[in-house]
């Protein structure tokens, strides 16, 4: 632990700060549960400190002049559809009374495709996996998929084939009838702002027309794949209907939000109670953020 979060996870100085910010809405933005234990933690931290959890579909309500919502409301969300979430995440939000919404990809729904990064783990050295990572990010959509699609060949010629553990339907039936809600992720989870503006297009639509028919009624959250909003698909997600478009930018929601630029803090299922502490008060986002302009890094999405 930094010495940074050790202060800013403190008891005096996170209290201090969640008190000054206790009329500010919290959404939290979790990827796997690789850590139970440590989960199971912090929801009892957060429980003990009064929070309500909330669904997407409650959020996009409020945000639309409807519904209140509860005093304290935290929005838990999970990004990608990690098979964690419903192995570990499930039962323990379940046995507090506790909701969260799941963001899903429609294209992996009842299959065992890897994800495109865990394809690229399996088949890059260690050394070499983040500068690997960002030059495809940073790569044409067209360009990043063949590239990917070589990896996983090498992988399966190689006789270790990269294979992904995702949502079955029967999952995504249990998660709702839970009382958890979906969003929509996209279809499969691109760089959307390295697409063409018909493939942002028909990633949204595709993922949205799948999604919805399993859920039952039509979807109206989506969070961006990779945290980066793309104007195109921004244009297909409001003709859509959709009333909450969520970010990944570490900070706690506005005073006044925004419905299609909702403020997300990143917290990690692993973090002790300090880092948690640290990020649900908002006192670590200040902190990061002030970081990034002082070293001239403006907006930077990376959170440390």
């Amino acid at each position: 632990m930094s010495a940074t979060v050790a202060i800013l996870g403190s008891r005096p100085v996170s209290g201090v700060v969640r008190f000054a910010t206790r009329s500010r809405v919290r959404a939290l933005t979790y990827h796997g549960v690789d850590d139970p234990t440590a989960f199971a933690m912090q929801l009892d931290w957060i429980a003990s400190c009064g929070y309500r959890t909330v669904t997407g579909q409650q959020m996009a309500a409020w945000l639309a002049g409807g519904t209140p919502l509860p005093k304290r409301a935290l929005w838990i969300t999970f990004d990608d559809g990690h098979s964690g979430v419903i192995e570990h995440a499930l039962p323990l939000l379940t046995e507090r009374g506790m909701v969260a919404t799941a963001f899903l990809c429609g294209a992996w729904i009842g299959t065992d495709e890897a994800p495109w990064w865990e394809v690229v783990a399996a088949a890059v050295d260690a050394d070499d996996l983040v500068r690997t990572r960002v030059a495809l990010k940073r790569s044409a959509d067209a360009q990043r998929r063949e590239r990917v699609a070589q990896m996983a060949e090498q992988l399966r010629l190689s006789g270790t084939p990269a294979v992904g553990k995702q949502w079955s339907e029967a999952d995504v039936a249990a998660w709702r009838a839970a009382g958890n809600d979906i969003g929509n992720h996209s279809w499969d989870h691109p760089c959307l702002d390295r697409c063409t503006p018909e493939e942002q297009r028909q990633q949204v639509r595709r993922a949205h027309d799948t999604l919805s028919e399993l859920n039952g009624v039509a979807l109206d959250v989506f969070a961006w794949p990779n945290g980066d909003p793309s104007p195109d698909a921004l244009d297909e997600l409001r003709t859509l209907g959709y009333g909450l478009i969520a970010e990944c930018d570490h900070r706690l929601i506005a005073r006044k939000p925004d419905r299609f630029a909702l403020s997300r803090l990143k917290l990690d299922s692993n973090a002790d109670l300090p880092r948690t502490r640290a990020i649900v008060s908002g006192a670590h986002s200040a902190i990061f953020h002030l970081q990034q302009r002082i070293r001239g890094k403006g907006e930077s999405r990376a959170v440390t």
